[in-house]
């Protein structure tokens, strides 16, 4: 099982972005090796929005329908215990580039025994996860 963020998601589905080659053939790699994907409510808001804004309307729907109908990803919710958890992490950690969106998609993960996720966000690798594609050093 892997994580989906939204810097994967971004990455993958606009061909502007500069690691798109990279994010792209890993999201072939993980669909061709059937593996299932979690992501986030919060994570979905935050990819068809950046989407929207920066692709415009029809490249945000064009993913966010995708990624709603795929029967390998499941879109989750936090419920309050979650919530709370990542609200611990969001202030426990002064970096200003830390997302509270990132600070759940942890909990999530470690609820969910999820060692991987595809992002290029440093933050999922200093907070111990594997992150596909690789981060360039």
């Amino acid at each position: 099982m892997v994580f989906a963020d939204s810097s994967g998601f971004i990455a993958a589905f606009d061909p502007r972005e500069a690691r798109h080659a990279e994010a792209a053939a890993a999201w072939q790699e993980i669909a061709k090796a059937r593996q299932r994907l979690v992501t986030t409510h919060l994570v979905f808001a935050e990819t068809v929005t950046f989407l929207r804004r920066r692709g415009g309307w029809e490249l945000s729907r064009r993913v966010g329908s995708a990624l709603l109908e795929s029967s390998a990803i499941d879109v989750v919710g936090l419920d309050t215990d979650q919530l709370a958890a990542a609200w611990r992490e969001f202030v426990r950690n002064p970096d200003p580039k830390l997302s509270l969106c990132d600070a759940a998609s942890f909990i999530v993960m470690r609820d969910g025994k999820i060692r991987r996720a595809f992002t290029l966000d440093r933050h999922f690798e200093e907070a111990g996860f594997e992150v596909v594609p690789a981060l360039s050093v």
